[in-house]
């Protein structure tokens, strides 16, 4: 997000917890089980959020208990602890397990839902990956996973071929090789918003390539990166990249934006993007995208090219939600049923954090069935992160990543940052 949109959602941010404070004020102390309010980052306009909307609609339409949605973008987080602190809160955040969330239960604001889980008989329901990301080591279980995603990295075939590159590349060397034909056929390599959290997840997928999963989540959680050799050959791997440009120009001032609007403009032939960005895919590129991995040095951990996979958003519930847990069951219950599913499936090109059998997937979404069906089985998942960098870090290391994509800083360089990072 620009910087003018951050200090303009700064200045939203007393008009939301008043929209917020009358949303669930009134009922909440008395536990009243026909409204609910719920706060979330889908805004109206966009297709998760009309399909939330929609569905909530049908909800009330059936149970007769009316929601209160209620909407806050990148500051939610915020929006949602300074309610708190009024007794003011939204009963159901909907919002993805980083960050400050991951401190809601130690702080009481929200409740611990893996008993409902299984009374509710939702739990099978769910991947084990999503059980899994949603649970701490505690046991506890942070909220009710709803949403799910696949980070490849995407490819834009007809870009390769009109460069010569006649295969996607597996292999660092083949990239190299497809990055030089691309930019001599005038075409940018791979488009990355070095400057926001998509070149930071992009630089800590690359530097884990040698790295064991328990040794890459504990330099995560740790740092004492520039002691790590091999930790510091995953960077010294990124920095070739770099120097090779491999990246997109000025990848150190791109942001997610910006990334995205490249490679649909056909200026890039690769990007790192998630599922989430399915719904925004011009008609005409559709067929054009190839979903694969991140290429392999050699020597690597892994045994195939890596992407991400996890979950986004799912439902919390909070203290005031608490009271009202009847009517938060009916709503729970209603998200999880197949038919609501699979809603989410078709009008809104979402990959969710419930098991879906292939056959229900829409044969007229062939980049959906591609990441949920092709793609498990071309890549090898590499660790995610967020569930391991301190929370209070977390927007620190986002900042230190841009460094990295800055031409001319070392290796030394970049463990450095992070390591002072780290330490701090």
């Amino acid at each position: 997000m620009k910087l003018a949109s951050r200090r303009l959602g700064a200045l939203l941010i007393p008009l939301l917890l008043a929209t917020t404070a009358t949303a669930c004020g009134g009922d909440d102390e008395s536990g009243d089980t026909n409204s609910l309010s719920l706060l979330t980052p889908a805004a109206a306009g966009s297709a998760g959020g009309q399909v939330l909307r929609s569905v909530i609609d049908g909800f009330t339409k059936e149970t007769g208990i009316q929601v209160r949605i209620d909407t806050a973008g990148e500051d939610l987080p915020t929006v949602f602890e300074t309610s708190v602190a009024a007794g003011r809160q939204a009963d159901l955040v909907h919002i993805n397990p980083v960050d400050k969330p991951l401190t809601w239960i130690d702080n009481g604001v929200v409740v611990p839902v893996q008993s409902y889980m299984d009374e509710w008989g939702l739990r099978d329901r769910l991947t084990g990956g999503a059980v899994d990301e949603w649970t701490r080591p505690d046991g506890k279980m942070q909220g009710f996973p709803f949403e799910g995603y696949q980070w490849p990295i995407w490819y834009n075939k007809a870009l390769l071929t009109k460069a010569g590159v006649t295969e996607v590349p597996t292999t660092v060397d083949q990239l190299f090789g497809a990055a030089t034909k691309l930019r001599a056929a005038g075409i940018q390599p791979m488009a990355v918003g070095g400057n926001d959290w998509t070149g930071q997840k992009l630089f800590f997928q690359i530097i884990q390539s040698y790295l064991s999963a328990d040794a890459a989540k504990e330099a995560f959680a740790k740092g004492g990166w520039c002691a790590n050799p091999t930790l510091m050959k995953g960077i010294e791997l990124f920095t070739s990249l770099r120097d090779a440009k491999v990246f997109g120009d000025n990848a150190e001032g791109f942001t997610a934006q910006s990334m995205v609007a490249d490679f649909y403009g056909k200026k890039a032939a690769m990007m790192p993007a998630g599922t989430w960005e399915f719904a925004q895919v011009p008609k005409e590129m559709v067929g054009d995208i190839v979903l694969g991995g991140m290429p392999l040095p050699t020597g690597a951990t892994f045994t195939k090219p890596t992407a991400y996979e996890g979950t986004s958003n799912g439902f919390w519930v909070s203290q005031n939600g608490a009271k009202k847990l009847d009517a938060v069951r009916k709503f729970i219950e209603y998200m999880y049923r197949p038919q609501t599913v699979a809603t989410f499936v078709k009008d809104a090109s979402m990959i969710m954090a419930l098991k879906a059998d292939a056959a229900s997937l829409p044969a007229d979404q062939p980049l959906l069935k591609a990441a949920q069906g092709d793609l498990p089985t071309t890549v090898d998942y590499a660790v995610l992160p967020d569930r391991y960098v301190p929370g209070n870090l977390s927007q620190s290391v986002i900042r230190d990543a841009a460094v990295a994509f800055t031409s001319g800083k070392s290796p030394t360089d970049i463990c450095g940052t992070f390591d002072k990072t780290y330490k701090g």
